[in-house]
């Protein structure tokens, strides 16, 4: 990224500009919150780090000058004197971050990793809220683990072998069927799904075999089973590990003689369609439980897919969203900025793509007369089930600072073998800061 960093304090400015460099950004210093406004009048930069006490002009004209850009900088904001006032006014002022002094510098550079992220996932944002991003097989997402996706689908649908699609709920297991029939040898026939957890194992059979009028009560006509009206196309076998006990092996019969008998019949008709299954679990361990088949299995994972659920392909986020946008926004008049996404990057999405597209429907709804999409509009109340990302992990922001200058200290009197004079000037300060910080966070040496 192109980064301003201004910072009057030169040996800290120094410091900080040769740690962004080495991290491979393209830094511009500047001592003097005046000369920072006349470059930002004519120069443009991805992110401002600047601190807040400046010669000539605050950091907090800086931050609002960088935010006028088109587009606008992020910016950091860093200060030796931090009070709650001066946190809240950087933050309106639409700061990305506020970092106190003494800081390490990891803690800057992470913040910098972090605006890199989120103005990739916005310009990618923006990029596909104007375009169409599904593929010819109906699917969103260029991540590795999309592309892996892709290219298995691709290899299955080219033969007639039975397929078997795992993933949890909601990554899209019915779409990747309906891709798999659609670029298959028939898709002119019949795709069939069969939601096997919404039947009752009593009708199961009847739905699948068929019966002849007169096979038992309430039999008063033929009725053609899904085998059946399958013909060459697609019997696509959703949630096949609830699929009961009792029938399993009157399916594998099906799968291993290639053909059927409708209840109440003596013919054998012949089955001539191919297989999907899809599970929302590893079938595999359904097998050495004793809950499932082991042939049966082995003859509906001839060719296995695997879906990778929304937290292991973050980085097809935004193409998701901008698609769902586009479905339930049609006239374009919202936006997701870049807080937003963070904030869904942030969550670990239990319900996956569904779950992602009920939450941005949720948004639209929820928008009113905003033009702008925000983080309450996809979790009014927070997320769903408390799923957000390890939240007994985060500590608060007073420890994070107390941490962070607690390691600064250190590795300052470490580094000048304990001589405070040093350290302070290392840190920025003046050795009476340094002496009364030392003392508030209980450091000997101080």
């Amino acid at each position: 990224m192109e980064i301003l960093l201004v910072e009057d304090e030169r040996t800290l400015a120094a410091a900080l500009a040769e740690g962004l460099g080495e991290a491979g950004h393209r830094v511009t210093v500047l001592h003097d919150g005046a000369a920072a406004l006349a470059w930002l009048r004519e120069g443009r930069c991805d992110l401002v780090v600047t601190d807040v006490r400046l010669p000539g002009a605050d950091g907090i004209r800086v931050l609002e000058r960088a935010r006028e850009q088109d587009p606008p900088a992020d910016v950091i904001v860093m200060t030796g004197y931090a009070t709650v006032e001066q946190a809240v006014a950087a933050m309106r002022g639409g700061a990305f971050g506020y970092l106190q002094k003494p800081f390490p510098a990891e803690a800057l550079l992470a913040q910098v990793r972090r605006v890199g992220e989120i103005r990739a996932m916005r310009t990618e944002l923006e990029r596909l809220r104007a375009g169409d991003d599904e593929d010819d097989l109906g699917l969103v997402g260029d991540g590795p683990a999309m592309r892996a996706v892709r290219e298995r689908i691709r290899t299955a649908a080219a033969s007639e072998a039975a397929v078997l699609i795992e993933g949890e709920s909601g990554t899209g297991k019915e779409r990747v069927a309906r891709a798999i029939h659609w670029i298959g040898p028939h898709p002119e026939a019949p795709f069939v799904p069969v939601a096997c957890a919404a039947l009752p194992a009593g009708l199961l059979e009847g739905e699948l075999f068929g019966f002849r009028r007169g096979a038992f009560t309430g039999a008063d006509e033929d009725h053609a089973g899904l085998f059946q009206r399958c013909g060459r196309g697609t019997l696509f076998l959703d949630d096949v590990d609830d699929f009961p006990a009792a029938a399993q092996a009157a399916l594998l019969r099906v799968l291993q003689e290639r053909e059927f008998r409708p209840l109440g019949s003596d013919e054998a008709l012949p089955f001539q369609g191919r297989t999907v299954a899809a599970a929302k679990g590893d079938l595999g361990r359904a097998v050495a439980a004793g809950r499932f088949r082991e042939d049966l299995y082995y003859r509906l994972a001839v060719v296995p897919i695997r879906l990778p659920p929304l937290r292991e392909r973050l980085e097809d986020l935004p193409r998701l969203v901008a698609v769902f946008l586009r479905r339930h926004d049609p006239d374009g008049r919202l936006e997701v900025p870049p807080a937003t996404l963070a904030a869904l990057a942030d969550h670990d999405w239990p319900g996956n793509v569904r779950e992602l597209e009920n939450a941005v429907a949720r948004a639209v709804a929820l928008a009113g007369r905003a033009r702008l999409l925000r983080r309450e509009h996809f979790f009014p109340g927070g997320p769903l089930g408390g799923h957000g990302r390890r939240p007994e992990e985060v500590p608060s922001l007073r420890e994070c600072v107390r941490r962070a200058e607690r390691e600064a200290i250190r590795r300052a009197l470490a580094a000048t073998g304990g001589r405070r004079a040093e350290a302070a000037r290392l840190l920025g300060i003046s050795r009476k800061a340094l002496w009364q910080k030392a003392k508030e966070l209980g450091l000997d040496g101080g």
